[in-house]
C-alpha cells in the first residue's frame, strides 16, 4: 500500500492537528511552553512490517498504548527510548528525583502524556472525517517494538501508519513515534475519506 503525495499531506496535516491540539492541552497542565509537530510519515503493511520496523528492534521503548474501536478500530501507540523517557518527565516536571521516585513519576507523567496525545490525534482524524471513536484504558509499557507491534501472520490484515513526532519544551528537542496501528479495511475507509476531503477520485 502507498499514499499519495496528497494522500501524506492530509495526513500529515491531520496529525499535526491533533499534537497542536495535545500541545495546548499539556501547556495548560504543565504550565510550559511545549510545541508537538509531526513533520513526517511511514506507511507498513504485513509484506513489508518486519523489515519496517527493523531499525528500531535493538531499542527498549517507553510506550503508552492507547486501543481504540468504533469508525476506525484498531491501536495508537506514543513510544520513547528508554534513556529519553527519564529526561523527557525530568523536563516536564521540572523535578529532578532519585531512581524509584523517578521511575513512578516517569509512568504516570508518560501515561498522561500519551493519553493527551493519542487523544488529540485520534480525535482529530475522527473528527475531520466525521467518524466515532471509544477509547480502552491508556497501558504503559517498557518493552522492544516487536512486542509493541506484532509481525506475526495474525496482524497480515494490519496497516501501520508511523509518524515520527518531535517535542519541543524550554529549549529540548526530544523524539518520540506516533504508531497507529488500522485493519486494513477501516484504513481504506481513511483513505476514502480524505479523497473526498481533498478532491480526489479514486
Amino acid at each position: 500500500m502507498q499514499l499519495t503525495p496528497e494522500q501524506e499531506d492530509a495526513i500529515i496535516e491531520l496529525l499535526n492537528i491533533g499534537v497542536g491540539r495535545a500541545a495546548g492541552s499539556l501547556n495548560q497542565i504543565l504550565d510550559k511552553p511545549i510545541t508537538l509537530q509531526v513533520p513526517s510519515i511511514l506507511l507498513a503493511d504485513a509484506t513489508n512490517l518486519e523489515k519496517f520496523l527493523a531499525p528500531l528492534e535493538d531499542q527498549t521503548l517507553s510506550s503508552v498504548q492507547l486501543p481504540f474501536k468504533g469508525s476506525y478500530a484498531g491501536s495508537a501507540t506514543l513510544a520513547f527510548p528508554s534513556e529519553t523517557a527519564p529526561k523527557l518527565v525530568e523536563i516536564l516536571t521540572g523535578s529532578s528525583m532519585n531512581d524509584d521516585e523517578l521511575n513512578a513519576m516517569k509512568v504516570a507523567t508518560l501515561t498522561e502524556v500519551g493519553n493527551i496525545v493519542l487523544n488529540g490525534v485520534m480525535g482529530s482524524i475522527a473528527n475531520v472525517l466525521s467518524g466515532s471513536i471509544t477509547y480502552s484504558v491508556p497501558m504503559y509499557n517498557e518493552s522492544s517494538i516487536k512486542y509493541l507491534i506484532p509481525t506475526s501472520p495474525s496482524q497480515s490484515t494490519s496497516v501501520l501508519l508511523w509518524a515520527q513526532t518531535r517535542f519541543q519544551v524550554t529549549g529540548h528537542d526530544i523524539s518520540g513515534e506516533i504508531f497507529l496501528m488500522f485493519d486494513s479495511t477501516r484504513f481504506e475507509s481513511i483513505l476514502d475519506a480524505i479523497n473526498v476531503l481533498t478532491g480526489q477520485t479514486t
